[in-house]
This record gives structure tokens, sequence and C-alpha cells, in this order.
């Protein structure tokens, strides 16, 4: 079998029974040091309010392993895949091939309520994961970031503060009965101006909000970008070590396609390796032509 036939197949039996409907039913607020990765989208024009929030599915140990810290943890099944979320379709791929191991989706709706209420110039998003109770190396968030970090550690008060972004200003429990989160196993919900003050402030996901300006102020790896842009997915644990998921993991956002995709890149390393292999390669045949 081909090596991404075998990942499919292996992220298939692993999915297995992670279904679950509801964002706090399905713990996206990590209270068991396991959140559900999301994607916060949102348009960031002055005075816009319209922001998405989708369940994704897959969990941080899918990614990275139920054990380990940023700077040693055993890769998940899924770290070193090619994923994409197909928000039009409502269908989830693993290195190509469709995956319905992590439940049934239901994105469609909230995503063309996206698009038909934003500025598409100004659409922005985030991908992250929360991990709300575990402390100091157990303590595992997933963020967005830019590809090369200013920094290289974090501040342990920063990398603590992520895992409890999610709880402390919850979005959860609010989208929890709007959209399709109540009755997908991976929904969606997308706020506009029109639902009103009480909605927002219950429920509203990024742009001004408590929720926002928290997890930009603890997430010094820049992860906000937009559409049409990667970013790079990150492991932060609770003492501010952090590294790239899937040796660097681009992460992009196609409005034109409705595709979120996750896209491991190899390390400039591994390209000279290839590299250096083919000019073998090429001077053993032709000398075996010789």
């Amino acid at each position: 079998m081909k090596l991404h036939h075998i990942a499919a197949a292996m992220a298939l039996v692993t999915g297995l029974g992670a279904a679950h409907a509801g964002l706090v039913a399905g713990n996206e607020a990590g209270t068991t040091g396991n959140g559900s990765l999301i994607m916060i989208a949102y348009d960031k024009r002055g005075g816009t309010t319209t922001a998405g929030v989708f369940d994704l599915g897959i969990r941080i140990d899918d990614l990275v392993g139920a054990a380990g810290h940023a700077a040693n943890v055993v890769p998940g099944t899924l770290e070193n895949s090619k994923m994409v979320w197909d928000f039009t379709t409502n269908t989830f791929s693993i290195n190509g091939t469709v995956s319905t191991a992590y439940g049934n989706n239901d994105w469609t709706t909230a995503w063309n309520r996206l698009l038909d209420n934003s500025d598409l110039a100004d659409l922005q998003f985030v991908v992250t994961a929360f991990d709300a109770v575990g402390s100091a190396r157990n303590r595992r968030t997933i963020v967005t970031g830019v590809q090369t970090p200013s920094i290289t550690k974090m501040s342990t008060s920063n990398a603590g503060n992520l895992g409890l972004v999610a709880t402390n200003n919850t979005i959860f429990i609010p989208q929890n009965t709007r959209g399709t989160h109540p009755t997908a196993d991976n929904g969606a919900y997308t706020f506009i101006a029109a639902d009103g003050a009480a909605t927002r402030a219950n429920g509203y996901a990024m742009a001004g909000d408590a929720f926002a300006n928290n997890w930009r102020n603890n997430n010094p790896l820049n992860g906000e970008t937009f559409a049409g842009t990667d970013t790079y997915l990150y492991l932060v644990d609770g003492t501010g070590e952090f590294r790239q998921l899937g040796m660097q993991s681009a992460v992009s956002l196609n409005v034109a396609t409705g595709q979120l995709s996750v896209t491991p890149v190899p390390e400039p390393s591994t390209y000279a390796l290839v590299v250096a292999g083919l000019a073998v390669a090429g001077i053993a045949a032709r000398r075996r032509k010789a």
C-alpha cells in the first residue's frame, strides 16, 4: 500500500467514536485536555461584526499524540497528513481521501453567511485547539502563527493563559445552541450584525471581543492572517516552549473554493536530501548506460 493510503486507513481506525454534537459536548473548550481543532473566521473591517466558528472535528491528540510536550512529543496519526475541510460540500479529506471517521459535518450555511456578510479582502482567520486542564508542560494548546517567529520561547504566563482563553472568555456555551453546532457532530455558526447586540454579547466569535483580545495578547506567534495567506500550526506547552507541527504545516483558507487546508511542508534539509538522492540516482543511471 502507498504511504498515504496507510495513513488514511489508520486515521479511520483512530477516528472511530470521535463523533460529537455540540461545542460543549464535543469538548472544544479542552476541559479534558484534548480540545477540538476549530477555525474562527471574521471580517475585521472597522464597525463590522461578522464572525464564524467552525468545529473541525479532530482533536489535539490526533495531531500530536496523547503524551509529551512541545519539545518532546510523539506525532499523532494526522500530524504529517494533508487535511482539507471543504465547507461547501461538508467533507473532510485526509491525503486526498474523504473521511467520515470524525463524524458528520454541517458547515455550508455558516460558510455562506460568512461570505455574504464580509468584505472578502478583509476576511481573516485563526485555527486553534485548547487544553484547559493541564499544567506546565502538560498544558498543550495548538495555535496558528507566522512561519518564522521573532521569539524562541514565549512567557510562561502567555503560554498558560492560552489554555484558559476558551474557558475564561467562553464562546462555546452560547455557540452550542446556534447554527448547526447542536445538530451536527462538527457544526458551525456565523454571527452577523443583524443578529443583534444581545447575541453578540453571548457568542460573538472574534474581532473585537474579549476572546479575541485575550487570544492575541497570549499568542506572540501572531497567529491570525488573511484568507489566501499561509499561516502555520504550532504546539505550545505551559512552559512557553513551542514547535511547528507536521514539518511546517502550512494552513490556508481559500475563499474561492471554500476550503481550509493543512499541508505539511518538508523542511529545507529534506529538500536537500531529495536533490542529493536524485543526483546519485542520475550518476548511477549514466554509469549503467555507459
